[in-house]
């Protein structure tokens, strides 16, 4: 299994990637095990989902929580007041095992998408999935999807 990520230029607008659910779950952040930031960077995440896929914008394309065991998983999403930079992680799980992590710095401020792909050489098993969004140790958000035949 491995996390890739994708890079595109930026100029004043942060257009950022990596490796969903359209109903993301929206809380307040908390904290991780292990992270205690002196500094917790300013990012807002407006909207995380799942897809098949992401456009040249890394803006999602095919939005879904249901994936079959051979497709890739891409989770994007739309990030505003991001600060130059910043790390944003996101921790894909199975269960309770984690299967990937992937980190992406950011390379301006602004806003924009940020997507993340995770992919495997074996078909996936079928259940439930996660993937946790973070920055400075703080969990920002968290989608989960499902594997099915």
């Amino acid at each position: 299994m491995t996390g890739r990520r994708r890079l595109m230029g930026l100029s004043w607008v942060l257009i950022l990637t990596l490796l969903v659910l359209a109903a993301a779950c929206q809380g307040t952040a908390t904290s991780v095990p292990g992270g205690s930031p002196s500094h917790v960077p300013r990012l807002e995440i407006l909207d995380a989902v799942t897809s098949r896929g992401v456009g040249g914008d890394y803006a999602p394309l095919d939005v879904t929580s249901q994936f079959s065991p051979t497709d890739t998983f891409y989770c994007a999403l739309r990030v505003t007041d991001a600060e130059q930079d910043t790390e944003i992680v996101a921790r894909w799980y199975f269960g309770d095992s984690q299967i990937g992590e992937a980190t992406y710095t950011t390379e301006a401020s602004g806003t924009g998408y940020v997507a993340f792909e995770l992919t495997n050489q074996q078909p996936w098993p079928e259940g439930l999935y996660r993937v946790e969004i973070l920055s400075a140790g703080v969990m920002l958000r968290a989608v989960e999807f499902r594997v099915a035949k």
